[in-house]
Parts: C-alpha cells; sequence; structure tokens
C-alpha cells in the first residue's frame, strides 16, 4: 500500500487514552501529531496554516462541529481536511458530522488501524 508523504495532524481529544493511543498509531505511520485537548487550542493551531488535517472529537469544550463549520467559512481548513469524531450512541452523528463540513468521520468506538487507514487515504488524495 502507497503510504502518503508525513503530514501535521492536530489530534483534537480530551480522552487521554484515546488520545495517547492515536498519537502513537498515526506517530508510527510516519506523521507529527499535535495532540491538544480543547478545540480552542485546535482552532489556534489550524489558523498558522501548518496543518495538513484536523481529527477533532465532537464531545470537548465546544462541539468539534461548531469549530469545523467556523474554520471552513473563514477559509482556512486544513489541507486533507478535518476528519469529526462523534460517539456510536449519537444515531445522527455521522450525518451530522458531514453536513458540518468534514471530509471524513470516524465513530467512537474505533479500532486505530482503521483510523490510521482512513487518514492515509485522504492525506493521498491530498497530494494528488
Amino acid at each position: 500500500m502507497e503510504h502518503p508523504a508525513p503530514a501535521h495532524i492536530v489530534l483534537a481529544e480530551d480522552e487521554p487514552m484515546i488520545g495517547r493511543i492515536l498519537e502513537f498509531k498515526l506517530g508510527t505511520e510516519g506523521h507529527r501529531v499535535t495532540w491538544v485537548r480543547s478545540a480552542e487550542a485546535a482552532e489556534r493551531l489550524c489558523r498558522s496554516g501548518r496543518v495538513d488535517l484536523l481529527l477533532c472529537d465532537v464531545t470537548l469544550e465546544e462541539d468539534g462541529r461548531d469549530l469545523c463549520r467556523r474554520l471552513l467559512a473563514d477559509g482556512v481548513e486544513p489541507q486533507a481536511g478535518v476528519v469529526l469524531m462523534p460517539e456510536q450512541r449519537d444515531p445522527r452523528g455521522e450525518e451530522l458530522a458531514l453536513a458540518a463540513g468534514a471530509r471524513a468521520v470516524v465513530i467512537k468506538p474505533f479500532k486505530p488501524t482503521a483510523v490510521a487507514a482512513k487518514l492515509r487515504d485522504l492525506l493521498a488524495d491530498r497530494e494528488r
């Protein structure tokens, strides 16, 4: 399988176990992962212009969907887009995430290898 060039991924996740797992897995894929625990910190990094992809929980101190909408409205979408992570127990989670402008959705709980594969595809698309 073709691997895209290493990317700068901002991971916005306030749950320590999930954050550690994703930071490790994406790091082993060769990416530089900046793990933040708030939408505010994620937004600041995205606005810096040096972010290839934002992987964002929807249940931070602010709804990640609102952050996604704001970034898109302001024209500061990361190069490979925003991937939102709603909970499986939210029956409309995927639908609402896509409506907010997410390029893709990862439903929690998830397998880290599946997340890495989804991001790999998005990052490869960025290079085409």
